[in-house]
């Protein structure tokens, strides 16, 4: 059952365990403008998170998309969450029409779900330590972080996945 999988396999081998990482509840509007809120809305028992902070971190959450094929494949969702501090409801409307005008349409708008919040605070629950790099995350369908991984694709990180997913599926 893919519940079991502990959570200590996730975490680096070399560094303790503290509190389980957890994406906290959050309520923003995906790209196709419908209300969401993470993780209660997730319907696979799977979900991989590309965190992004920056715009030029674009170009390597493209890189990630093409490789995550045997992950829907296992049941897995892939959510996009650009993740910005909060802003006026203006500038929030122009940055997501922006992103919704730059979308590409292999690129499901309702996945697609930019978030103003503390960013502090989401990071450290996400305990994630830096915003230079696209950070990709793995949970159940409670938001528990199961598998990390950051910075561009490579055969390596795409490998590490795999093997997590086909260790979770057993």
């Amino acid at each position: 059952m893919l519940f079991t999988v502990p959570c200590a396999l996730a975490a680096p081998q070399n560094s303790p365990v503290s509190s389980p990482a957890v994406l906290p509840r959050v309520t923003a509007y995906a790209l196709d403008r419908a209300k969401v809120t993470l993780p209660a809305d997730f319907a696979a028992p799977l979900n991989l998170l590309i965190l992004s902070f920056q715009r030029d971190q674009q170009s390597v959450v493209d890189g990630w998309l093409p490789q995550l094929t045997a992950g829907a494949a296992a049941g897995v969702q892939t959510w996009l969450l650009p993740v910005s501090a909060p802003e006026n409801g203006l500038y929030r409307w122009w940055l997501n029409a922006s992103l919704r005008g730059s979308l590409p349409a292999s690129q499901p708008r309702r996945y697609t779900v930019p978030l103003y919040v503390n960013k502090a605070q989401f990071l450290r629950s996400l305990q994630v330590s830096s915003e230079k790099e696209v950070v990709l995350l793995l949970t159940d369908k409670t938001g528990h972080v199961l598998w990390r991984a950051a910075g561009p694709v490579t055969d390596s990180k795409v490998a590490a996945l795999t093997s997590f997913l086909k260790s979770a599926a057993h």
